[in-house]
């Protein structure tokens, strides 16, 4: 791969690493609500509950993991345990058991904790602090995401029709085996570096390792009865949402300059970033059921399964990652690179499209009142837009800002606001959900019609208030790091 070769040579491996753990949690991520409603014949709202319970829980379960990775246990036992974690639960959804889903879907989301924000972190301090390289490198990172949900829609869904359900999260747990082989290989390029980021892991005993398995199954057992209790997360998650933010100002305001506006400037990042994860996510909520009521699947003979469609965003990502990543590199060199901060204020706004346009197509249906498919495809490459815009360009933001002692915590807290855009994103589905008594496939194009207008609607007035603030930012940060990034 040309844009890998100027890259630390450890790149490829964590690329593979995530790019199959990433299959494996989007195999699941994209049967989820369709398995709930289909399987165990849940309403839309419970679905919607359950599915935003677990979002918010898989994403913020990472704020734990990046703690526990920088005090106690380093990147590399994080990483491989979290893997663990992710191959057992994925093979726990595949055995037939009702009693046992809660429990599949906690294990995920500790192993999801332990890996998800360490692995990025790894890749961040592959690169020096002000290396043109490094949201080059993120990018690119990033396409082995996209990669593997592209794997994971396109399989998963004709696996589920012809083999069945379970077969297609045990294709889920297989790939996070594959992807473990893969980042123990990848062990060996980080030892020949010569400042090898693995050389700080804090040293820990046996018995300490003990200790914390034991804690780990002990938040299974925890987290699984939570998910059982909808109205015990609704109140909870915020409550904790609101304990993390005094708790993130207070870390912030300890910090002494430059890194305090730094920290500032990442945190209205991270904030910002909720809203735009809360529409995203739909994909996965009231677009992916959308999809299946209400689109024609059918082309030229062939029956597209549903999951399929969310793979085009991937499909996007990976044709144009690449052009993103060589545009940033180019223009950083020519010091033209837009800020962080507007880059999201444009991710957003291109959700707020998608969205109208997938408002728009409820009016331009077949004699079978079905939504054309191209519509989900235009529609999709404004969220991919959106995406490059925004997530890549986070990550990089999380190791630029944040103090070195504090980068995997902030890693943790950058996937723990995608946490809260999923549980945002299961309360705002609800605007879509189908009510038992409306059967007629026109009836349900005008519930998704208006949720549709008004996703859209949110995101443009956010754009908007974030373009104000951006005004106000760049008046009062003081001209370092942070003042870039706005």
């Amino acid at each position: 791969m040309i844009f890998l070769k100027n890259h630390p040579k450890a790149l490829p491996f964590l690329f593979l690493t995530e790019m199959w753990e990433r299959f494996g949690f989007y195999v699941v991520q994209g049967m989820l609500v369709l398995y709930m409603a289909k399987e165990f014949h849940f309403s839309d709202d419970a679905s919607y509950t359950i599915m935003g319970v677990f979002s918010a829980l898989a994403y913020i379960a990472p704020f734990v993991g990046g703690f526990l990775a920088d005090r106690v246990l380093g990147a590399k036992t994080a990483i491989v345990w979290g893997g663990i974690f992710l191959s057992a639960g994925y093979a726990m959804l595949a055995f037939p058991w009702p009693s046992g889903f809660y429990l599949s879907l906690a294990t995920i989301i500790i192993g999801n904790g332990l890996l998800k924000p360490n692995i990025s972190s790894l890749l961040g301090s592959l690169y020096e602090q002000d290396d043109p390289r490094r949201e080059s490198g993120f990018t690119i990172f990033y396409i082995g995401i996209n990669l593997g949900i592209l794997l994971a829609g396109l399989s998963s869904g004709y696996i589920k029709d012809h083999l069945g359900w379970h077969a297609g999260f045990a294709l889920a747990s297989m790939g996070l085996l594959i992807g473990l082989m893969i980042f123990r290989t990848g062990l060996k390029q980080l030892e020949q570096l010569k400042h090898n980021p693995l050389n700080n892991s804090p040293n820990i005993s046996k018995w300490a390792k003990t200790g914390i398995i034991a804690c780990c199954l002990a938040a299974i057992y925890l987290v699984s009865k939570l998910l059982q209790n909808s109205l015990l997360a609704t109140w909870l998650l915020p409550s904790a949402g609101i304990v993390l933010l005094v708790f993130l100002l207070v870390v912030t305001y300890k910090q002494k300059q430059p890194f305090r506006s730094r920290m500032l400037s990442l945190n209205a990042l991270i904030l910002s970033s909720i809203i735009f994860w809360m529409i995203y996510l739909q994909l996965f909520f009231s677009a992916n059921l959308f999809i299946e009521r209400l689109v024609n699947k059918d082309f030229f003979g062939f029956h597209i399964p549903t999951t399929v469609f969310y793979a085009l965003e991937a499909v996007f990502i990976i044709l144009l990652g690449p052009i993103f990543a060589w545009t940033w590199q180019s223009l950083s060199h020519s010091s033209r690179n837009p800020s962080a901060f507007l880059k999201f204020i444009l991710a957003i706004a291109c959700v707020g499209m998608a969205f109208l346009i997938l408002a728009v197509s409820t009016h331009f249906t077949n004699a079978d009142h079905l939504v054309n498919p191209l519509w989900i495809v235009l529609s999709y490459c404004l969220i991919t837009i959106g995406e490059l815009f925004l997530s890549p360009i986070g990550l990089s933001a999380v190791t630029t800002l944040a103090p070195r002692e504090l980068m995997g915590m902030m890693m943790g807290i950058w996937f723990v606001a995608l946490g809260f855009g999923g549980q945002f994103a299961g309360w705002l589905a609800k605007l879509a959900s189908i009510p038992a008594n409306v059967t007629s496939l026109v009836g349900q194009l005008d519930i998704y019609k208006v949720a549709f207008l008004n996703y859209a609607l949110i995101a443009f007035s956010v754009s908007f208030i974030l373009f104000m603030i951006q005004l106000v930012m760049k008046k009062f940060l003081p001209k370092d790091g942070s003042r870039k990034m706005v």
